[in-house]
């Protein structure tokens, strides 16, 4: 009866290996994304904010206030540069992402499986939560902290490193004496 649940539990790795390619996609897709959005919002700045530090702000006051900054378009502008959306997206999904990591490596159902026969799976929902990371501190690159480089970069050898231990020992498993 056991062998017959760990056999059904096996056979939903495939759904799990569909849900990971989907965690690629959209990881890869907002990479892109950040990227492109870190270009254009650097192009942005550039355009509209710090050509206006070479300007006498005298020419642009009406009655001590600053015409430029209450035009319409140029806080549009700045609205759209500074929009926290999307890494409340981003954040959401890493959570997406590492839920099915930690559900895979952690739940009682799971742990029927050998760890062997779910790593790759669980490595790879981990690596697509490293490119979301990722995806984070590229459309900031002017306000990222050094805290956040160590976080991405220790999250990485943390992930290599693990999966290298892991491989060893399940090689170190299956050798066999001659």
């Amino acid at each position: 009866m056991d062998s017959d649940l760990a056999e059904k539990i096996e056979a939903q790795l495939l759904h799990w290996e569909k849900g990971r390619f989907a965690a690629y996609g959209a990881a890869l897709t907002l990479l892109a994304s950040s990227i492109a959005r870190a270009f254009e919002k650097s192009y942005l700045q550039v355009a509209f904010f710090k050509s206006l530090e070479n300007v006498d702000t005298a020419a642009f006051t009406d009655n001590g206030h600053p015409i430029m900054l209450t035009e319409p378009v140029v806080l549009n502008l700045q609205g759209a540069l500074f929009v926290p959306y999307w890494q409340v997206l981003g954040y959401l999904l890493l959570i997406v992402i590492l839920a099915p990591a930690a559900w895979l490596a952690f739940h009682s159902t799971w742990r029927r499986i050998p760890l062997t026969k779910r790593q790759n799976l669980i490595f790879g929902y981990l690596l697509a939560g490293w490119v979301v990371l990722l995806s984070l501190g590229v459309q900031n690159l002017d306000t990222v902290s050094d805290g956040y480089n160590v976080l991405v970069v220790g999250y990485l050898l943390f992930l290599g490193l693990g999966y290298a231990w892991l491989r060893r020992k399940k090689n170190e498993a299956e050798e066999v004496f001659p």
